[in-house]
């Protein structure tokens, strides 16, 4: 990258890796360089053209959506089509229900709300709903949980109590679809522990890897 950054965001689009915020906008370099493009093709970095009034320092949160990136700064945030090369605002529903890690599976954004429940948000409908079918067989997701997309399927991993001076990781595996209302439910296919951790450990990040 041509500038550095902390707190940036970041998504993958038709294979080129683009980055935005995470930077003072205090000088041209940076200004110009707010946000980035990376082609492995040419190992080449190139700026983005963005305008002023979208340049928050500090963006705490990204998913990429229908080639689309998405990017939650302190208040509301930004969105990119790449495709078109256009710049936009988040809708407030988004903003308000955006909350903690996200994942995206066939279009839909899952996370967890403020009463720990699995939610869904539809970007065509702009609305959130929540995931039903599964409410009886995980936890309430208050803190240290995270989300992925594995192979079409939504992988949720949270920190759970373990013994004595351990604490465990749990994974669970959903089947997520949407049924004849407009609804979403799940399906969950496998849940177990897969690593045990000394107590005052903490899930960072969670991210999905094709090897």
């Amino acid at each position: 990258m041509r500038v550095r950054r902390e707190f940036a965001a970041a998504g993958a689009v038709n294979g080129k890796i683009y980055v935005m915020g995470g930077c003072l906008v205090d000088s041209w370099s940076r200004s110009s360089n707010w946000a980035e493009v990376f082609d492995p093709v040419t190992g080449l970095w190139s700026a983005v053209p963005s305008p002023i009034e979208i340049k928050d320092k500090w963006m705490h949160a990204s998913a990429v959506i229908c080639d689309k990136i998405y990017a939650m700064a302190d208040r509301g945030g930004v969105v990119y089509d790449v495709v078109a090369a256009e710049w936009g605002g988040v809708s407030t529903e988004l903003d308000m229900g955006w909350r903690g890690r996200v994942a995206v599976v066939d279009g839909v954004l899952y996370c967890y709300d403020y009463l720990g429940k699995i939610r869904g948000y539809n970007v065509a409908e702009d609305e959130w709903k929540e995931l039903k079918g599964v409410e009886k067989h995980l936890p309430k997701f208050l803190c240290g949980a995270t989300m992925a997309n594995l192979g079409g399927r939504l992988c949720v991993m949270w920190e759970a109590k373990g013994s004595g001076k351990e604490m465990e990781i749990m994974c669970a595996v959903i089947e997520v679809r949407k049924d004849g209302g407009g609804g979403l439910t799940g399906s969950i296919v496998w849940s177990d522990v897969i690593l045990v951790l000394p107590k005052g450990s903490s899930i960072v990040h969670c991210l999905a890897v094709d090897l």
